[in-house]
């Protein structure tokens, strides 16, 4: 199906079960997501998934943003709008013979992290304080969904080891099993730390920011049940990519999460190996895709970065 055919079925579906007419515009990333700007100018964004996503796991994003504003946490973040049948998803068809949902998002305004080349010290700190504020907004938070098993869940990154086999060059193989193992050294650790809700995917691109501040925080399709330091892993594995010094940046986030939502010796002492688990991760599930599609544009995009992190990361140790 040609985009632009995939354009008009979005629309006909904004207008039959939101009552909405606009323009449309593709959003940047591997998922398939626009920004939609209505008549009116209002903005929103309009997610088309795969109908294989459960439904709780929707349910679950609704309900984790609508409980975080209510324990008064104070950045942006995207709430669900219901469709003209009171719904949180619309059924879309838009490939021969399958079926997708839409779901429309309201739109948060700010500057995607991933657009600035230079991170002031200044929004590292606030960046650390705001992920330590919306983890503690979420501590009493849970839902069925959560518990789910999926393919970027930290403590189940050993699950893409096989995926090793798929590259030919030897030294790249042994790189890539020198992070698994990294990770693996600390995977029996995981259970005795502290669980909680997290986000799951703290990445630049998740995240809004004006000046020297972070203004809101998006996408919360991989959120999950998993150690609450995984949280502070992630968004550190991203921060760290493509800087001259990536464990001072990684220094300055962590020392700022600290200050607000103390951390313990034994939650330190794995986030280096959590941060090769996530690179490794993110490369193996990287090599598995271009056997798929080699030419997708949306898939590769840090991939180099990660291989030079993880590369630093055991020159270091």
């Amino acid at each position: 199906m040609s985009a632009k055919a995939i354009e008009k079925s979005v629309l006909q579906c904004l207008l039959d079960s939101y009552q909405i007419t606009g323009t449309l515009v593709r959003l940047s990333g591997e998922n398939l997501n626009y920004l939609v700007t209505t008549e009116e100018g209002l903005h929103y964004v309009a997610k088309v998934v795969d109908n294989d996503m459960p439904a709780e796991v929707v349910e679950m994003e609704f309900e984790a943003s609508k409980y975080a504003i209510s324990m008064g946490f104070e950045l942006e973040l995207p709430e669900i709008v219901q469709n003209i049948y009171g719904k949180i998803e619309t059924g879309i068809n838009i490939h021969i013979n399958k079926f997708c949902t839409l779901r429309l998002i309201t739109f948060i305004s700010g500057t995607v992290l991933d657009n600035i080349s230079d991170i002031s010290v200044e929004l590292l700190q606030n960046l650390g304080k705001s992920l330590a504020r919306y983890n503690i907004a979420m501590q009493g938070f849970d839902h069925p969904a959560a518990h789910r098993s999926h393919r970027w869940s930290l403590v189940e990154a050993g699950r893409h080891r096989d995926k090793i086999s798929l590259l030919e060059n030897p030294e790249k193989r042994a790189l890539l099993e020198w992070g698994f193992g990294a990770w693996e050294q600390v995977k029996n650790e995981l259970e005795t730390l502290p669980w909680q809700f997290i986000h799951g995917d703290m990445n630049p691109e998740n995240i809004l920011v004006e000046g020297d501040r972070v203004t809101g925080l998006v996408d919360f399709g991989d959120a999950c049940l998993n150690p609450l330091i995984c949280e502070l892993a992630i968004c550190l594995t991203y921060i760290m990519m493509d800087r001259d010094d990536p464990h001072e940046a990684a220094g300055i986030v962590t020392s700022a999460y600290d200050e607000i939502l103390p951390l313990s010796d034994a939650e330190l002492s794995v986030l280096i190996p959590l941060i090769c688990g996530r690179l490794a991760s993110s490369i193996a599930i990287a090599a598995a895709r271009r056997k798929i599609d080699p030419d997708n544009p949306n898939w590769f995009g840090s991939e180099e970065s990660a291989w030079k992190l993880l590369a630093e990361l055991r020159n270091f140790s």
